[in-house]
């Protein structure tokens, strides 16, 4: 082999080599700097809550700052386009709910939350969706506000936000208790909702109980039942539509996104990370004070199951929950 040869693979050897352990490295090295975590709801909701205490974990794991940005619109779609549109360099993320997979139902949503995402995983289960009434609606109980509503047809009012968990639990209100109620957005915020509700906008408010517990506490809601497959010990007097007979779940599982085309080794060493502070004690203890628990998902696990939601959804709410334009 000649010298100009040989002198030629060394250089290539060495270039070679150098890029890997460069490539390596920005691997290795992350988060080298801050991660923005955006959220699709305004701020004080339990998207928001959960969000920011996962923040405050990953910030005291890593040593670098996990910040909350809270953009609203379109029911999250607009928050979710954001990060799309973000570089894949896994700083930017989003932190959302399952609830949101019903806008591939709907078809509010043009893209999907699991293919046009890298799933990063799944952190906190919730599933204390409650309906509430208001202590001067004159029902005391499910049977009386169903019974109402049977009597007079579309004139209960219901806050529901379309292509949301709200829209999927209507429906299955409506299809469990043979009724029909007047579906009106207030808003899609938890918040935006409760206030409305409050302000006699809507006669029915489906909602997290930590945004609502203090009204049940001093008396000004009444909660008729709770959207789970059994009582939480945390609120055991606030029974199931389950058990009262009418088939009405819902449960919010909280995951993390990155934009699509994030190398693996982020999206590794990102869930890695949600792996660890799901498993710390004080981080459950956290969310048991919101009526939740720490629930982790792997990435595959998170886009395996959210796809099978997807199809259950479909499968039983079918046409239902089509927007009607």
């Amino acid at each position: 082999m000649g010298k100009l040869r040989k002198l030629f693979l060394v250089v290539g050897i060495v270039v070679l080599l150098t890029a890997a352990a460069y490539g390596q490295s920005a691997k290795t090295n992350w988060p080298a700097k801050t991660v923005t975590i955006t959220i699709p709801y305004a701020a004080g909701g339990d998207t928001d809550i959960y969000a920011r205490l996962t923040a405050k974990f990953l910030s005291e794991k890593f040593g670098k700052p996990f910040i909350i940005v809270n953009m609203t619109g379109g029911s999250g779609i607009v928050a979710a386009k954001y990060v799309m549109s973000q570089k894949s360099d896994g700083y930017n993320a989003l932190f959302n709910h399952t609830a949101s997979l019903v806008q591939e139902v709907t078809g509010l949503a043009d893209f999907s939350y699991t293919y046009d995402f890298a799933n990063v995983g799944t952190v906190a289960l919730d599933e204390t969706y409650t309906l509430v009434v208001r202590k001067d609606s004159g029902w005391k109980t499910l049977k009386d506000m169903i019974a109402y509503a049977k009597a007079n047809p579309g004139k209960v009012t219901y806050s529901q936000v379309f292509g949301s968990a709200t829209h999927m639990v209507s429906v299955q209100m409506e299809q469990s208790m043979g009724i029909q109620m007047n579906k009106i957005d207030v808003g899609s915020s938890a918040a935006d909702r409760t206030a409305a509700f409050m302000g006699k906008q809507v006669d029915l408010l489906v909602v997290n109980y930590i945004n609502i517990k203090d009204y049940v506490a001093n008396g000004d809601f009444i909660a008729l039942g709770i959207c789970a497959t059994k009582r939480n010990p945390a609120i055991p007097n606030v029974p199931t539509f389950i058990e009262q007979g009418y088939q009405v779940v819902n449960r919010k599982l909280y995951e993390v996104k990155l934009p699509k085309g994030t190398d693996p080794a982020i999206v590794e060493k990102f869930s890695a990370a949600l792996k660890e502070i799901t498993a710390k004690p004080e981080f459950n203890a956290e969310l048991t004070k919101f009526f939740a628990e720490s629930f982790y998902r792997d990435p595959e696990q998170t886009g395996r199951e959210d796809q099978a939601d997807i199809k259950e959804i479909r499968e039983l709410m079918g046409d239902a929950l089509k927007v009607k334009k």
